[in-house]
């Protein structure tokens, strides 16, 4: 059975305002780059980014106070560099317009936050418990694999070209992805990637889903008849 997506909408759309907001926090990176400085963006990554692992510095974390506790949920609208902020946006743009089509834009909202707070929560326990140093958490990709892991329970059958080039079915790019991530997190690759997060994401997603929506994705993705209907709203 062939599926298609519809990303046309006459209406308000969060994913939309959740990409305006995204660009709009990585022009203190543009300018840092025309400039040739790193005022601007150095600040927004001080008190933005989640810090973890700084001890009792003058970096502002949680580490310091609770009042820092925010650094959880700014730090998934900040990106590091223009491929981390485009790359992010496009696969929300892709997965999370048709996830906002079914659900409504209050609880795709929901779902993306809950997500990505959770996936940071996780990340922030998990470097304290390796105790990991001077680690500044950014990005919006926690939130994503969890769209990414959402989005294959309804359109398993549906292919996307994984690296723009090779032809793949969602619900083989999901545990495919959650392989190469597990592989480079826990082989002490150091590539400045919070690979972690990233399966926290998928981790998270699925209990969303299994709790609040009410329904198994990893069963609906492998084991359900593969029915689109639109009336339905969540399973």
């Amino acid at each position: 059975m062939n599926e298609q997506l519809s990303f046309k909408s006459n209406s308000f759309s969060i994913v939309n305002i959740i990409i305006v907001i995204n660009c709009v926090l990585f022009i203190p990176w543009i300018l840092d780059y025309i400039t040739h400085n790193d005022f601007l963006f150095g600040y927004e990554l001080t008190y933005g980014a989640l810090n973890i692992g700084f001890g009792y510095t003058r970096i502002p974390s949680i580490d310091n106070g609770f009042q820092y506790s925010y650094q959880i949920l700014t730090s998934i609208f900040i990106h590091g560099n223009l491929a981390h902020l485009v790359l992010n946006m496009y696969a929300l743009y892709v997965f999370g317009k048709p996830l906002e089509k079914r659900w409504g834009y209050w609880n795709f909202l929901a779902f993306y936050l809950v997500v990505g707070i959770l996936a940071n929560v996780a990340s922030y326990c998990f470097f304290h418990f390796t105790k990991a140093n001077n680690i500044a958490l950014i990005g919006a990709s926690g939130a994503i694999y969890g769209v990414l892991l959402a989005f294959g329970a309804y359109y398993p059958e549906i292919k996307v070209l994984l690296f723009f080039i090779i032809p793949l079915k969602i619900k083989w790019m999901v545990p495919l992805f959650a392989v190469i991530e597990l592989l480079i997190e826990f082989s002490g690759g150091m590539d400045g990637i919070a690979h972690i997060t990233h399966l926290f994401g998928f981790v998270f997603a699925f209990l969303y889903c299994l709790v609040i929506f009410r329904f198994n994705p990893i069963r609906k993705m492998y084991f359900s008849p593969l029915i689109v209907d639109e009336d339905e709203k969540y399973r």
